[in-house]
């Protein structure tokens, strides 16, 4: 896998997290700030980096 497509699966599943995130804190009741950057955060530490 060249580095220019790693970079886009990269891109591609940051964008889910994200999505996934903002999904959550408009649907989730008792959703706080601080714990959506608590999920957010260990979603973001989980990625793929290679």
């Amino acid at each position: 896998m060249g580095l220019k497509e790693n970079n886009e699966d990269l891109q591609e599943e940051f964008s889910e997290i994200i999505k996934r995130a903002y999904e959550r804190g408009l649907n989730e009741t008792g959703m706080t700030v601080q714990k959506l950057m608590e999920e957010l955060k260990i979603d973001l530490r989980n990625m793929k980096v290679n």
